[in-house]
């Protein structure tokens, strides 16, 4: 028998609502955020489980968890809700669209083995942010006090010097402790980048993928554990664009033209109109 299950996610809790294959509202159950009381739970549904809940900051963490216990597991775009909210009516919602097929939506989180590297990628995107982060601070507190800076120079060791000389002294102390900070921060993302290329290594296909034109060791390591496996697209055009690999054609020429057009026959109306 199918059971359709659908869990409305808080923090603290988790709501779980069971529809049978007819329709019929089979019951609901609060359980606490804890993965051995989530599974256990789960595991008291009898029949063929189909789980559905909202795409959000805990659904990678549940679809591991309760994949093996689940014959689908299905992560949903999070929708526009109107009318009146409970967890309970939101929970029942989620199963009684998956069991209609009204999920129009649907979040990949298949990660297959390269779970430790979609992590490293993660991890290593977040240290990259705190690096531009603390360059843009040095560049603002020197363009704050009239210092013209362009260019990476002004973050090396050697040509810092001659920037912090141009800062007045109550000016100067503060620029010291951010190109402190920037070291340590850019220590850290090269060990996060050497960590990436690392484990992206282990993998055969990273080698081949590193042979495309445009294609270097991050880039290749950042999309494989997104991608996963190219034969979940269903043409290669679908998988181009979803690497950010597909061309795409603008032309400014044809409308050009119109807005002329537009534009002198308001002219002449205004002309007429005047007249």
């Amino acid at each position: 028998m199918q059971k359709y299950i659908g869990l409305d996610v808080h923090a603290a809790s988790r709501t779980f609502a069971v529809i049978g294959e007819s329709g019929k509202r089979q019951g609901s159950h609060v359980v606490e955020t804890n993965g051995q009381a989530l599974v256990e739970q789960l595991k008291t549904i009898t029949g063929k489980r189909h789980v559905v809940f909202e795409e959000g900051t805990q659904s990678r963490w549940l679809y591991e968890i309760l994949s093996p216990h689940a014959e689908e597991i299905v992560v949903a775009m999070v929708s526009e809700s109107r009318g009146q909210k409970s967890d309970e009516r939101d929970a029942f919602r989620l199963a009684e669209q998956l069991r209609t097929g009204a999920i129009k939506t649907r979040v990949f989180k298949e990660v297959g083995e390269y779970k430790t590297l979609g992590e490293l990628g993660r991890t290593h995107a977040m240290i990259v942010q705190d690096v531009v982060r603390v360059q843009n601070r040095i560049k603002a507190l020197l363009r704050s006090r009239g210092v013209a800076v362009a260019g990476k120079s002004v973050y090396s060791e050697q040509g810092r010097g001659e920037f912090l000389e141009k800062l007045p002294n109550a000016s100067r102390a503060a620029a010291t402790m951010l190109y402190a900070q920037y070291d340590a921060v850019e220590a850290v993302r090269r060990r996060a980048e050497k960590g990436l290329v690392a484990e992206a290594h282990r993998h055969p296909m990273s080698r081949v993928l590193e042979s495309c034109p445009g294609l270097g060791p991050i880039r290749v390591a950042q999309m494989m554990p997104i991608v996963v496996s190219p034969a979940r697209f269903r043409t290669k055009r679908q998988f181009w664009s979803y690497c950010g690999l597909g061309i795409v054609m603008r032309s400014t020429s044809v409308r050009a033209p119109r807005h002329r057009e537009r534009r002198n026959r308001g002219i002449v109306n205004t002309q007429i109109a005047a007249s």
